[in-house]
């Protein structure tokens, strides 16, 4: 007898939405616990219907039988194996409120990192993962991690329905599943009690300090948690409308709550963003992000996103030295916060100090595996210890990662154009797509590629006033100019270039004077020597 069609339900979304559910759990379901889901007769696999009616009974029945977690015979987690990664919680139905989503799964993976037996994956490399239907065995294989967490929140006006689950990935089996009802007043109380419910089936002893970190309550205000929510939502758009909406939003939350140390942390990084972005690089943002370092440091002292905030800004301003201590105490307070690692590393590599990079960039890989530039920073390593050929690969892998990010393209191209592969630099270069060909990224990797290959017009053409100008900003962008002078033959502005990268902190003697290519043709040039010199100081008195 043909089922009534208001209790069919046509799709995956659907089958997930309708158990509160990413549409992954839905298909490991399937697989694995018999969920009821049937084929099109006809149709290709990915064609899938479901029965209401059979779903709930399938639901009932689940949940009489114990999960593997509730039972006497469960062997202690070895503490080897205590690595996790906290998937991104779905919004089924319900795009609109994926700000809101995104936020529990933030909370949730900042509270499991306070716990110092766990290895927690950062959400950047979580992230990847949002929209997979790859099974958990799969997904936790490619994190480098034994358990998942993965779940939904569903949200009508104030009502609030948060589901999740904590899966061993090897064996693809439940250690614990948990549903909460309530009120959007509720969310801080159910974060709490979702991050204690994987702590206990992973059968974790907390200390008196773990205790505490898992009940403190950053923003303890409904509207002003809604405000920061969508202004970390707004601010990564890398556009300025984005992050001038994510100043205002985190401004509003202040005035709401008072002074609060997550807020101000946010607002600075939101300022920094517009240097990141290369929107504006002038000093306005960093002395906005400077006010905000000392009003969090005037409400706590031991503010590892205070130490890690203020060694960012010090980054901006050229000062590595400054930055490398700032960035040390938030490492000593954070371990394994993987934008303190990434800034920390680039700084020990940019100063000649590669063996006290190497341990971080091992740390930075564990818990940020999949973040594309991570995994160019061993490539980094190998390039500024003179390994060029070892380099190409990590670059590689960053672009083919995040092949829409011009910054991926450009690199790459670099380590291509140091290995004299210029074949592969003219492919790269051609697939550059047009909306990006008058971006920074894209007019420097056409100098270089212009340059390295004989043609000192068409290199320069590229370097407008506007260009040079918002190359000084950084370190990165007059090292790359300085190569590509050198390698055309411009020994002057090849100098002046590299003046301006020592003077942002780029001290790094030994690639310089021996193991950068592009500066063979200067090596006896009495000029490039002096500078060198003036390296050669910096980089002797650079203290670890």
């Amino acid at each position: 007898m043909r089922a009534p069609p208001t209790d069919r339900l046509g799709s995956w979304k659907a089958i997930a939405a309708y158990l509160d559910s990413s549409v992954r759990t839905a298909r490991r379901w399937e697989r694995g616990e018999g969920l009821p889901v049937h084929r099109h007769m006809h149709h290709k696999l990915g064609r899938v219907f479901a029965l209401r009616t059979e779903l709930d009974t399938w639901r009932q029945t689940r949940a009489r039988t114990p999960h593997p977690a509730s039972r006497s015979t469960t062997a202690p987690v070895p503490a080897s194996s205590r690595s996790i990664a906290v998937l991104p919680f779905a919004s089924p139905g319900s795009d609109a409120q994926d700000y809101f989503a995104d936020g529990l799964t933030e909370e949730v993976t900042i509270a499991l990192a306070k716990v110092q037996a766990l290895q927690v994956t950062s959400r950047r490399s979580a992230a990847v993962f949002r929209t997979t239907s790859d099974g958990a065995p799969v997904i936790a294989r490619r994190l480098g991690v034994r358990y998942l967490v993965e779940g939904s929140v569903r949200r009508a006006g104030s009502r609030l329905k948060v589901s999740a689950q904590l899966i061993d990935a090897p064996q693809d089996v439940h250690r614990w599943a948990g549903t909460y009802d309530g009120t959007i007043d509720d969310v801080f109380s159910i974060q709490e009690q979702v991050a204690r419910r994987i702590v206990e089936a992973l059968e974790l002893r907390l200390s008196a300090i773990e205790e505490r970190h898992l009940s403190e309550r950053a923003i303890n205000n409904i509207p002003a948690y809604e405000c920061y929510l969508r202004a970390r939502h707004d601010m990564w758009s890398w556009r300025r409308d984005g992050i001038d909406r994510a100043v205002q939003l985190l401004r509003q939350a202040l005035t709401l709550i008072g002074e609060n140390t997550r807020l101000y942390a946010s607002l600075g990084l939101a300022h920094l963003q517009y240097r990141e972005a290369g929107i504006d690089l002038s000093e306005e943002p960093l002395v906005e992000a400077d006010a905000c370092a000392s009003k969090l440091f005037a409400l706590d002292e031991h503010s590892a996103p205070g130490w890690q905030l203020r060694g960012w800004i010090a980054y901006s301003r050229g000062r590595i030295q400054d930055a490398v201590r700032d960035l040390k105490i938030a490492l000593d307070l954070d371990p394994n916060n993987s934008d303190t690692l990434l800034l920390l590393c680039n700084c020990y590599l940019i100063s000649g100090r590669v063996a006290a990079a190497r341990p971080l960039l091992a740390r930075l890989l564990a818990v940020d595996p999949l973040t594309p530039i991570t995994r160019c920073m061993p490539g980094f390593a190998e390039v500024v210890e003179g390994n060029l050929e070892a380099a190409i690969e990590p670059y590689r892998q960053m672009f083919e990662m995040d092949q829409s990010n011009p910054m991926a393209r450009l690199f790459f191209a670099w380590v291509l154009i140091l290995n004299r592969r210029n074949d592969e630099v003219n492919t790269l270069l051609k697939s550059f797509p047009p909306d990006q060909r008058d971006t920074l990224p894209a007019r420097i990797s056409f100098f270089l590629a212009n340059a390295t290959m004989g043609r000192s017009r068409e290199a320069e053409a590229e370097l407008t006033p506007q260009i040079k100008a918002i190359a000084r900003a950084t370190d990165v962008f007059p090292r790359l100019l300085a190569q590509g002078f050198a390698m055309a033959g411009a020994r002057e502005s090849a100098i002046q270039w590299l003046q301006v990268a020592i003077d942002r902190g780029f001290v790094n003697y030994p690639f310089l004077s021996r193991h950068d290519p592009a500066f063979e043709p200067l090596r006896g040039d009495s000029a490039f020597k002096a500078l060198l010199e003036t390296a050669r100081h910096r980089w002797e008195r650079f203290e670890v």
